[in-house]
């Protein structure tokens, strides 16, 4: 996918003939490669304004279904909490949504604000209420074939690979106990994946790896990602259930481990097929060293008894 160029994909619009298009280079993400488009003429005329267009990256379509994400993106649009896809564009899944005035998030502006972190809470309650993906993700089951594309890849392998994968085990035990239903969850939730408006509106975007699962894999993958007081993840399982819950929050503090132990083998698989410049080996060692922090939390134990 590297050779397709945001200029063969601005071409391809049959509403931005005959206009300017202006093409500027946006930061954020890892695996995708994001342009800002600006395009030439009056206010209120189709087409015109300001779009964002990702190109996906090679080697990405070893974890992500095109297709897929697409349907997602739609009925995550619909439930209202991400931009619609206006275009998307073959070859290669390229996709333009409408550009997003707002300010994109980052782990220190969510954590230590509590009113961007109940917004956060409302929009994720949002799409796991409202939107219907047509894909399931068991979680552990998709740990182990992550796995075994890893063995297959001869991707790296720290030490710590088979103590994490056994407490894995213990906790997918654990977790048998109790499951709640599966929703629409988006499965990624770094800080860059919330824009705030000036309005006040929260919105995600980004739905590659979304699917059906556990919804406390959602929220334990959001809190793994930010430097969350205990008080704030207390707050985030308040905000979603209502009242706190211990027995959820429980679930979700484990599931802040399955979110670092599927990151970590994802992260040594890409170290094997990714041709994007980034230390993968060592963004994947800061999820084994947090897992082994979360696993050695005094309430660990509590928690598998509690989920």
């Amino acid at each position: 996918m590297s050779d397709i160029t945001p200029e063969q994909v601005i071409a391809q619009i049959d509403e931005w003939h005959g206009k300017v298009a202006h093409c500027e280079v946006l930061g954020g993400g890892i695996t995708n490669r994001n342009y800002m488009i600006t395009v030439d003429g009056t206010p209120g005329q189709a087409g015109v304004g300001r779009f964002v267009l990702r190109i996906p990256g090679d080697g990405t379509d070893t974890f992500i279904d095109r297709e897929r994400e697409h349907r997602n993106h739609v009925a995550a649009a619909a439930a209202g909490v991400t931009p619609p896809v206006l275009h998307l564009i073959q070859p290669g899944y390229c996709s333009i949504v409408p550009f997003i005035q707002g300010e994109t998030m980052h782990p220190e502006t969510i954590a230590g604000h509590r009113d961007r972190l109940e917004k956060i809470v409302a929009a994720i309650r949002t799409y796991h209420d409202k939107a219907v993906f047509d894909n399931e993700i068991r979680v552990f089951d998709m740990i182990r074939d992550y796995l075994r594309m890893a063995l297959e890849l001869d991707a790296p392998r720290p030490d710590q690979t088979d103590w994490m994968l056994s407490v894995g085990d213990r906790i997918e035990q654990a977790m048998e106990r109790d499951k709640p239903a599966p929703v629409a969850c988006h499965n990624d939730l770094l800080s860059e994946n919330f824009i705030l408006t000036p309005e006040g509106r929260m919105w995600v975007i980004d739905w590659e790896y979304g699917g059906m699962t556990d919804p406390y894999f959602d929220l334990g993958d959001f809190c793994v990602e930010h430097p969350l007081s205990a008080d704030e993840e207390r707050f985030v399982i308040t905000a979603y259930c209502g009242a706190m819950d211990e027995h959820r929050y429980a679930r979700m503090m484990l599931h802040k481990l399955v979110a670092d132990l599927w990151w970590s083998i994802w992260a040594m698989i890409q170290c094997r097929v990714s041709k994007i410049d980034f230390d993968f080996y060592e963004y994947g060692m800061g999820r084994i060293r947090r897992f082994c922090d979360n696993a050695a939390h005094p309430d660990y134990e509590g928690w598998l008894a509690r989920v």
